[in-house]
């Protein structure tokens, strides 16, 4: 069970105390969003929760700062962030993986940056120092040749993409989930994911029968926030939310 949260969203503490809970849910791995003008790849959903969080001046080191939290929390939970290449130019790109390093995460997904991307390379090079995971994505109009050539470069597991466009927008087939896995997997024994359109419990099970080794919810989960931002019992009640996933991926 893999988990996206956008970073401080409503705010640190309750972020914090969301992801905390979502962790004794039995999260395995929390994807955490670094907020972002740059979010092109989001649906209006998270995109919102961007906003928000951009609204109150939410910085990358912010990020850093909440994904050290919840590795102080938990030793044992996988923790990866998720964002835009622009961010970490800024911040720059060796100072990020240096703090990366420092507060024991696993690794980074970087939505805009193909492999060809001088900036990636240097990212993937000093990350690849720091022993940290430089996630790819795949997605459906993946061309055979440059999924081979993708294939070498994988690290810590792949994201698989359920269908091309933004989160949130459209519910997965499973068949076409099937034969993407399966050609994933011609490639990597590494685990293969599967994102977007895993909406409900009911679609995280169906995702099980697809062949791959974890699903990833985020929109459902930040669209709950988004509408109960001001609930106090909102972290327990993410929690038991996460917890009817895990229970259906049993």
């Amino acid at each position: 069970m893999i988990a996206y949260f956008v970073a401080c969203y409503p705010n640190f503490e309750k972020s914090l105390e969301i992801i905390k809970k979502s962790i004794d849910a039995g999260v395995n791995i929390c994807e955490i969003g670094f907020p972002t003008q740059e979010a092109s790849g989001e649906g209006i959903v998270i995109k919102n929760a961007h906003d928000h969080c951009l609204q109150r001046n939410v910085t990358l080191k912010d990020t850093i700062k909440l994904a050290k939290a919840v590795r102080n929390y938990n030793n044992d939970v996988g923790i990866i962030l998720m964002g835009y290449m622009s961010n970490i130019f800024k911040y720059p790109i060796k100072n990020f993986v240096s703090d990366l390093a420092s507060v024991d995460v696993d690794g980074c997904l970087i939505v805009d940056a193909p492999h060809e991307l001088r900036e990636e390379n240097e990212l993937r090079n000093l990350m690849n120092k720091k022993n940290l995971s430089l996630i790819k994505l795949v997605a459906p109009t993946t061309k055979e040749e440059r999924l081979k050539k993708l294939s070498n470069l994988f690290s810590g597991w792949v994201y698989s993409l359920n269908f091309s466009g933004i989160s949130g927008s459209k519910s997965a087939n499973l068949e076409d989930v099937k034969n993407m896995i399966k050609k994933i997997k011609t490639y990597t024994d590494l685990p293969v994911c599967s994102g977007f359109g895993i909406k409900t419990p009911g679609d995280a099970k169906k995702m099980t029968q697809t062949g791959c080794d974890g699903v990833i919810v985020g929109s459902s989960i930040v669209e709950y926030i988004g509408k109960n931002l001001n609930d106090t019992k909102l972290p327990k009640n993410v929690g038991n939310i996460i917890k009817t996933f895990v229970e259906e991926l049993k």
